[in-house]
């Protein structure tokens, strides 16, 4: 056991423990301080922006009234886009029996195509996908017996949704009336202590470098979108889509989600053009969507890399394992705790040799 003695073994267990208890921490504690999170990412670049003034219930009142105005325009995209989808749901409620002798007309083509490449008895492959459609409907009959339930827990999940944005309200003005006080604070502790000043420093380089991350996903995702709405719009419109902007910006906000991307939008539109004949125009959208998904796979790793100063790689597999080991926060996640993870050990092993 000599060997735990050697000071190169000594940092390799403290970055190993260190490490375990990054990735504890930010999954286990970091959602009791989201709040806390929420005013620093507020309040610190207001209060550069506010630095003369000296009145702190105005920079208060500012830092709240931010917070509100990103609330507010969430809440009116949010209103928005649902009204319009649900006058889309309206409209094709209204068009069902059409939708119905479309889809009975592809499976009773699709069948006959079958039976006879395959010189099958007539009849059977149509009767077979009636019976599979069949149960899929008595699934979703049975599912809908938990409607309740699951509306319980959407409102559950609303009434968190709504703790979180009043407590964050009340952080955001009140550290941003107490932030120089915290600052002042913070200065003295380092002052009088030598190792406070150290961690400080490592703790305002690891933050400045995730502002410069948080710049740089925003900046990039920004990007993607943009290309990915005109590349959406000009595909829908080229087949012969109506409402082709909306769409094409819906297609952009949709692919900015995690795990949902454009399909949701697009697919359903080709499938549509399919059920209505026009196949030149299903084809066009669905290309559109490849080539939607070609844009997002092309650029994502190579911004987020060059300006994260990761390799695409790197990136790649911190989102991977962030989305298993955090849940769907990990496309978020796992570039942040990359890069703690990684300027830990700039701390631990490059001052051995410095």
């Amino acid at each position: 056991m000599n060997f735990l003695t050697r000071s190169d073994y000594q940092r390799v267990i403290l970055y190993i423990l260190t490490s375990v208890a990054v990735l504890l921490a930010i999954k286990y504690l970091l959602p009791y301080f989201l709040p806390l999170l929420v005013a620093l990412l507020i309040v610190v670049p207001l209060q550069r922006f506010c630095r003369g003034r000296k009145n702190t219930g105005q920079k208060g009142f500012m830092a709240g009234g931010i917070l509100f105005a990103i609330i507010l325009v969430v809440a009116l995209i949010i209103v928005g886009l649902g009204t319009f989808l649900l006058s889309k749901a309206k409209m094709f409620v209204r068009d069902a029996d059409f939708w119905t002798d479309s889809v009975s007309q592809m499976i009773t083509s699709l069948s006959a195509g079958i039976e006879n490449f395959f010189q099958i008895q007539e009849g059977i492959v149509e009767q077979w996908i009636s019976e599979r459609l069949t149960e899929l409907g008595g699934c979703i009959a049975k599912s809908g017996d938990g409607l309740l339930t699951g509306s319980l827990r959407y409102l559950s999940v609303a009434g968190r949704i709504g703790t979180f944005v009043v407590v964050s309200f009340i952080c955001v003005v009140l550290f941003a009336r107490e932030v120089e006080g915290w600052q002042q604070g913070l200065l003295y502790l380092a002052a009088i202590e030598p190792a406070i000043d150290h961690i400080l420093s490592i703790i305002l380089r690891i933050g400045k470098k995730l502002g410069n991350m948080v710049k740089t996903y925003l900046k990039t995702q920004t990007i993607i979108l943009i290309c990915i709405s005109i590349t959406a719009i000009i595909g829908l419109y080229l087949g012969g889509t109506s409402e082709a902007w909306f769409y094409g910006v819906l297609a952009g906000f949709m692919d900015f989600l995690p795990f949902i991307g454009t399909g949701i939008v697009l697919i359903p539109i080709g499938v549509v053009s399919f059920l209505k004949g026009r196949v030149v125009s299903g084809v066009i959208i669905l290309l559109t969507y490849l080539a939607c998904v070609i844009i997002r796979e092309f650029l994502e790793p190579r911004l987020l890399g060059n300006g994260l100063k990761f390799s695409p790689v790197a990136i790649l597999i911190s989102v991977y394992a962030g989305v298993i080991y955090y849940g769907l926060g990990g496309v978020i996640l796992g570039p942040v705790t990359l890069l703690i993870l990684v300027e830990l050990g700039r701390e631990i092993f490059m001052s051995h040799h410095s």
